[in-house]
């Protein structure tokens, strides 16, 4: 299973409405700000509409919003709204895929790889990615409390728009070490 690009880039537009609370914000804006393609951010921005995560207004002071409870939906309903249902094999999904899919046994172990991978992604919703990031208690279950990063960590932090002063910040973006 791979988080495509599409993916990561749902998740970024997602975090920029997030962190604009209430008020609209451009797909432009979002584009320049999270280095995503705009024609691209345009295609993906239609995916989030009509998954129900965001809504749109043009004009002027048009853009995009959330429409969504960032602390019900989750990372597996994201996943799914963008790219289909989260899975490591076709066959562990589409009965229609593969002939000997009754008589295999691999066929059950991608099934349970696929419930490991959708219990996980559901544990996380929006409001806790990007007001815990790294130290959502969930990673650090999986990770271990000293987990250490081979390639990225993270290097910065989000504080959503409804925050209170002093509040804790969360994680922003990743970048290479």
């Amino acid at each position: 299973m791979d988080v495509t690009r599409r993916c990561d880039y749902a998740c970024r537009i997602l975090r920029a409405a997030f962190q604009s609370g209430e008020q609209y914000v451009s797909v432009s804006e979002i584009s320049e700000k999270e280095d995503i393609p705009y024609a691209f951010a345009r295609s993906i921005q239609h995916d989030l509409v009509k998954g129900g995560l965001i809504k749109t207004v043009r004009g002027a002071r048009g853009g995009l919003v959330l429409n969504c409870d960032p602390h019900k939906v989750t990372l597996l309903d994201v996943l799914e709204a963008v790219q289909g249902p989260v899975s490591v094999a076709l066959c562990s999904v589409d009965p229609e895929y593969c002939e000997k899919q009754g008589g295999c046994a691999y066929n059950r172990v991608w099934q349970g790889a696929d419930k490991l991978l959708n219990d996980y992604f559901a544990a996380f919703t929006l409001a806790d990615i990007l007001t815990l990031g790294d130290e959502h208690p969930k990673v650090i279950e999986v990770l271990g409390p000293d987990a250490q990063y081979d390639k990225w960590m993270c290097a910065g932090r989000v504080k959503p728009a409804d925050a209170e002063a002093g509040a804790p910040e969360s994680a922003d973006r990743v970048e290479a070490v």
